[in-house]
């Protein structure tokens, strides 16, 4: 048990959990600070966000700590993708035609107090999909039993649907996330990395110019997605209609400014105070600017990169196809999500309702991107432990 117990801790990846955990202590102390003031204006007790993410982050912990010693193969086997794939999809329908829009999205399936956010879950199911997907193609490959067009059409058949489901809720930042996880799988699989660079240029291309006819045109005019507009015209022009859609980006540049580079001190907020909606959730990287400084926000920011370049790396020195992809995924998960929150509040992106990883306050997100980095962190201690078991092989052999 004792030996056990060593060789888990030999081969555990500390340089994961422990920015991972700095991340998640840092979200606690910003969520109470964030959402107390407001929380005592409407009655409500000043530590109930608090006490949530606190259970929030506990539940994630330890998912993290189960998926990073759990058996790699039951995550890949058919009967879990089976039942991972239906999930998905009866969560996302239910949310979509039983439960009612929050914030002008059909996204989340209420359960009293707490809250279940299907795409988040839907994230992570592609990752480990495609990635089964592709490793199995090319076993196939080399075995010859491969079929060229089969894994493109049943990728195709399974995936479309959850993509459609998201973007009808309608949730744009979701949908993009999970697009943008699949095209980069897709890419890292590809043998012809110009192509790969060239169709990821078009994707971007078309994405800003998507962008530019819905401001130009605005197809969502009298119809129940208006507000998807409304933060386009936020994005485009947010001191025009600072009362209105640019609220929330105009006070989060006041937010940035007041901080400066020190900040103001923990707590000290003026923006959370009423001013900036919902401050503890997409914004909260603004109330950490204001209140912790430009220093506070090149701490959470460095971590959080510290950790991305991390699992990419893990996924490079990997020799294992199906290895190698979950980490780009996961990467790609991380990365995609922060950009399009620091983006949001920088203006630079427009609004989506994405939160920052293990920051902001919510308990899907918290949950999903936990076991996405126990996974990474299973695959680094088992390539640690194949690292050594061979190292040691060779010595056998020179002996």
């Amino acid at each position: 048990m004792k030996n056990k117990l060593k060789e888990k801790l030999k081969y555990f990846d500390y340089g994961l959990f422990i920015p991972y955990l700095i991340l998640c202590l840092i979200g606690i102390v910003m969520v109470y600070s964030a959402s107390a003031i407001n929380l005592t204006y409407v009655g409500v007790k000043a530590t109930s966000y608090l006490f949530k993410q606190i259970i929030f982050v506990g539940i994630g912990i330890t998912l993290t700590l189960i998926f990073s010693h759990m058996n790699p193969k039951f995550w890949v086997s058919k009967n879990v993708l089976r039942f991972g794939y239906w999930t998905v999809i009866i969560l996302l329908m239910m949310a979509k035609f039983l439960f009612g829009a929050i914030n002008g999205a059909n996204g989340w399936i209420t359960l009293g107090s707490f809250s279940i956010q299907p795409a988040e879950i839907a994230k992570l199911y592609l990752v480990v999909a495609i990635s089964k997907a592709f490793s199995k193609r090319e076993a196939d490959i080399y075995l010859g039993k491969h079929k060229h067009t089969t894994t493109r059409k049943n990728l195709a058949v399974n995936i479309l649907p959850i993509l459609a489901l998201i973007a009808i809720e309608p949730d744009t930042g979701g949908a993009t996330i999970c697009a943008a996880i699949c095209l980069v799988l897709i890419l890292a699989n590809s043998k012809n990395w110009r192509a790969s660079i060239g169709i990821l240029g078009v994707a971007i291309s078309i994405i800003a110019l998507t962008v530019m006819a819905i401001h130009a045109i605005n197809p969502f005019k009298g119809s129940k997605v208006e507000y998807m507009y409304k933060r386009f015209e936020g994005y485009f022009d947010p001191f025009t209609y600072a009362t209105t859609s640019g609220k929330q980006l105009v006070n989060s540049f006041y937010a940035i400014s007041n901080g400066g580079l020190f900040g103001v001190g923990l707590g000290n907020s003026i923006q959370k105070r009423g001013y900036l909606p919902e401050p503890y959730t997409d914004f909260i990287l603004a109330i950490i600017a204001e209140e912790l400084g430009f220093i506070g926000v090149l701490v959470v920011l460095g971590l959080l990169f510290f950790i991305i370049l991390r699992i990419i790396l893990i996924g490079i020195r990997s020799n294992n196809t199906f290895n190698t992809l979950v980490c780009y995924g996961v990467a790609t998960f991380f990365t995609v999500e922060s950009i399009f929150n620091i983006g949001a509040v920088n203006g630079l992106l427009p609004i989506t309702g994405v939160t920052l990883p293990f920051i902001s306050y919510g308990g899907s997100s918290m949950v999903v991107l936990s076991m996405a980095l126990g996974m990474v962190m299973n695959i680094s201690a088992n390539e640690k432990r194949h690292t050594a078991r061979n190292m040691f092989l060779n010595m056998e052999l020179k002996k």
